[in-house]
């Protein structure tokens, strides 16, 4: 079978795999449409390009992998524990790292998988990685109906956040580089959005909430410019909360202004991170072992159900975010288009040639 690899050098490619096979409890799954976004997934590959331009290649023998993040197929087979549950030819949303495969076929545990409802296309359902890095940050967030998020970087991830925001009852305020994300986000749930070129969306919140400011600030770019968390802090209100989403992010308040420390203004930081507990457990990911449900009401895979049940009804919609569509042999084509011109694309579909 034909699956991408990326390798040390930011080059991304197609190549032959082996078959894969059932590794306990979960599916082989054939794969329908797989997502690109230009968040986690592509970052490394923008960092390696940009090193290697700078004449810094890495240090460490060249290395490849597959990749996977964040798909939609049909099941071919099932673990036996799962019969009843789900039957061959079920149609999926896989998420994660491991499970969300860009390949033809993978092998996705029973907690990176669910059934994709009447009414949600495979396109749409693949985007459930970042829609539950999104959904997971409201939840850490806590927002209440009224309150006011403010989210800095409107590529996928930040879109389905701010239309989780408006369908939640807050307000949500957006602000980015590019025309094409921040008029996206004006038609599908932000309030006001900001030109992160020649606006300042700290004065922006503060005019739009009577000089209060935002109750909660979401982080939704990668990278280690602590400009951005200075912003964040300037942006949100006394006491209030800043979310950092992702694993690439650098908090450093170095050299902050009064009205930019954390300290003074006594904010919480809280760290967004995976789609919600289990995600990163290896447990609950590789052995399909489950929470106690009164305990733990909302684990990953529960997201997952409730993100694709949010499609279902509307209120969330992935498919205006879907600029781009490519054969998955034109891999390489697709992850030029997000890499090197980040204000052209939002979220790009791979497709597999299988219909749903």
């Amino acid at each position: 079978m034909k699956a991408v690899f990326v390798n040390n050098r930011g080059q991304v490619y197609l190549k032959d795999a082996p078959m894969p096979t059932l590794q306990g409890s979960g599916a082989i799954v054939e794969t329908i449409c797989s997502i690109f976004g230009e968040g986690s997934e592509l970052g490394g590959v923008r960092r390696a390009r940009q090193a290697l331009a700078e004449g810094h290649p890495p240090a460490e023998p060249l290395s490849e992998r597959a990749m996977s993040y964040q798909s939609a197929g049909r099941i071919v087979e099932l673990s036996d524990d799962l019969k009843g549950t789900y039957a061959i030819g079920d149609v999926v949303a896989c998420a994660g790292g491991g499970f969300g495969h860009h390949a033809e076929y993978g092998f996705v545990g029973k907690n990176g998988m669910a059934r994709v409802p009447e009414g949600v296309t495979a396109a749409e359902a693949a985007t459930c990685n970042v829609g539950l890095t999104a959904l997971h940050c409201l939840r850490r967030a806590g927002l209440q109906a009224g309150e006011t998020m403010a989210v800095i970087g409107l590529g996928v991830l930040g879109q389905i956040l701010t239309q989780l925001i408006y369908s939640s009852g807050g307000r949500a305020i957006g602000t980015d580089l590019y025309p094409l994300r921040r008029q996206t986000a004006l038609v599908h749930g932000a309030e006001v959005v900001v030109d992160g070129n020649s606006e300042d969306l700290a004065a922006v919140v503060a005019e739009h909430t009577g000089g209060l400011g935002a109750d909660y600030v979401a982080v939704c770019v990668g990278g280690r410019n602590k400009a951005v968390n200075h912003l964040a802090v300037r942006t949100v209100r006394y006491s209030g909360v800043v979310l950092m989403i992702g694993g690439a992010v650098n908090v450093d308040f170095t050299d902050a202004s009064p009205d930019a420390s954390p300290h003074i203004k006594e904010i919480d930081l809280r760290w967004v991170y995976g789609r919600g507990p289990g995600s990163r457990e290896e447990d609950w990911n590789k052995l399909g072992l489950d929470y106690p449900r009164r305990f733990v009401r909302w684990d990953a895979h529960n997201n997952l159900e409730a993100l694709l049940h949010l499609q279902a009804t509307g209120r969330v919609r992935a498919e205006p975010l879907l600029t781009h569509a490519f054969p998955v042999e034109r891999v390489e084509e697709a992850v030029d288009l997000i890499v090197e011109r980040p204000g052209e694309a939002l979220g790009v579909v791979l497709e597999y040639g299988t219909e749903r």
